[in-house]
């Protein structure tokens, strides 16, 4: 867990903002004031460890550039998320005035217009198999 949060400080504390509130949040939390509750022996170790991180220059810059880190990852996996979004959006949308599909109207109808040629051209004859006029 976040020790900023913990510790209730804001990332930019300074060491004695850092120092005063563990001392506020160990004697709320010290398992000798709250009847030897195992969940405040959690809390309480967990406030400590907090504290040892925060008031060490290493593991402090550590803890930050970890939290930096989860800052962008969270905000890349929102970017991906709206990108998706737009591009779900853009795969359903219909196709512009003019345009069938991705094909202008005016190539389509030059493909019907060949094939009617072709048509005509050929006629539709299907080898003898139809009708015959005597």
């Amino acid at each position: 867990m976040d020790p900023y949060l913990l510790l209730e400080v804001p990332h930019t504390a300074t060491r004695e903002e850092i120092k005063k509130a563990y001392r506020k949040m160990a004697l709320k939390w010290h398992p000798d004031k709250n009847g030897g509750s195992m969940v405040a022996e959690e809390m309480f170790k967990k406030i400590k460890a907090a504290y040892d991180c925060l008031v060490d220059s290493s593991k402090r810059a550590a803890a930050d550039a970890k939290r930096k880190y989860q800052e962008q990852a969270e905000a890349a996996k929102k970017a991906k998320a709206e990108s998706d979004r737009h591009a779900r959006a853009r795969a359903y949308a219909q196709p512009p005035p003019g345009r069938i599909g991705n094909y202008p109207l005016a190539a389509m109808l030059a493909v019907i217009a060949f094939v009617f040629i072709i048509i005509a051209l050929f006629g539709s004859n299907n080898g003898g198999s139809g009708s015959t006029s005597a």
